[in-house]
């Protein structure tokens, strides 16, 4: 919650009231630091956040924790209004990665204070957290532990995770893979725990409706395990180990900042990215091994860095009229090396086949440009539908 310290107020967008159309964000809160709403409107301004905090009267320098994702083209732009009153700082045009931006100075009424997120371009604005500071020191940018401190600090968390309980088995991670390990654990009678990061189980598959078809209903067959228990956005940000024996591991929730530790003899990483072989140092690889290396069947003759398919499952036709496409100019430098999707099903049980490639007629492959913008560009086409 909003929080009320001698040093200043500490607002943190995952914890606004009524979110409107921007998303919580979690997937990243290692790298930058702290959950985030974002604003993807495929080119359309989301409707505003909203949320009412307690303040002080006094004067406050506002503080505004926000991303320009593309500094040459600032296509994540949004607004502040505090009190009905709009500030004029635009917020993710600074040229900067996650960064404090300060936005003038403000002065706050005792009891309610209204703040509204105004998304200004539909293009996944994305904002961190406001800070009304009492002076006018710049709260701190870096993603280290005096950073987390700082926000424990302002927001009442304790310094040490909180005992969450101790379980046979712990699951990192709310995928397929961890979902029916879990399952599978529990129906043999360990005590299980969960822990996934997203709001949703299924991960690539796990879109929040899918249950509705019945082919994802991973939440509703834990739920009916009395020895599995689930802790939905929890992101495990660490572990503890005696020798080389994992004990434990801390995960904080996504929308409170709430820290708890969870203790098992036996660990599963499930996360998709080695989160917990990074966090208690163990060896981790990527790709497909040879076969030669472990002697798998289905296994590669040549190791490779594929992993699982980015499979785009569409048709397309020529529509009756033009239909409206919003101008992307940054998409090229976004894209990068990803405009060429290859990992492509192929066929039932063939991947790592190459993306859709569009080739118009007479084409001839001009020798000048770089070789990446030679492949599929279906980033692009996904980004305008």
């Amino acid at each position: 919650m909003a929080s009320l310290l001698g040093s200043g107020i500490l607002v943190e967008a995952e914890e606004f009231h009524d979110f409107g159309g921007w998303t919580l964000d979690s997937q990243f809160d290692s790298e930058m630091g702290s959950p985030y709403l974002l604003a993807h409107g495929n080119g359309k301004p989301v409707v505003d956040a909203t949320t009412v905090i307690s303040t002080e009267k006094g004067r406050y320098y506002v503080w505004v924790r926000a991303k320009d994702w593309v500094p040459a083209h600032h296509p994540g732009q949004f607004s502040l209004t505090i009190n009905g009153n709009t500030l004029d700082t635009v917020f993710g045009t600074n040229g900067k990665d996650w960064h404090w931006q300060h936005a003038g100075i403000v002065h706050l009424p005792e009891g309610d204070t209204r703040l509204v997120l105004h998304d200004l371009t539909g293009f996944c604005g994305r904002c961190d957290a406001i800070f009304f500071g009492t002076d006018d020191t710049s709260p701190p940018n870096e993603n280290n532990e005096a950073a987390r401190l700082w926000r424990r600090q302002l927001c009442g968390i304790p310094h040490q995770p909180v005992d969450a309980g101790s379980f046979d088995v712990i699951d990192v991670g709310g995928g397929v893979p961890g979902c029916t390990a879990a399952l599978a654990a529990a129906r043999l009678g360990d005590r299980v725990a969960l822990v996934q990061d997203r709001p949703y189980l299924g991960g690539n598959a796990g879109l929040s409706q899918r249950d509705v078809n019945g082919d994802l209903v991973a939440k509703r067959l834990l739920g009916a395990e009395p020895n599995a228990t689930v802790f939905m956005e929890y992101t495990v940000y660490d572990a503890a180990l005696v020798g080389s024996q994992t004990k434990s591991v801390m995960a904080r929730n996504a929308r409170t900042g709430k820290e708890i530790c969870l203790s098992a003899p036996v660990f599963i990483d499930c996360s998709g990215k080695a989160v917990l072989g990074i966090c208690t140092g163990a060896e981790t690889l990527f790709g497909q091994e040879s076969k030669a290396m472990y002697g798998e069947s289905l296994a590669p003759t040549e190791s490779d860095d594929m992993h699982h398919g980015h499979t785009v499952f569409f048709r397309t036709r020529m529509g009756d009229n033009v239909a409206p496409f919003p101008s992307v100019p940054w998409a090229t430098e976004v894209a990068k090396d990803y405009s060429d999707l290859r990992g492509q099903l192929t066929k039932p049980g063939l991947e790592n086949g190459p993306g859709p490639l569009v080739v118009p007629p007479n084409f001839i492959p001009d020798p000048t440009i770089d070789m990446r913008m030679k492949g599929p560009l279906t980033h692009f086409w996904e980004y305008g539908q």
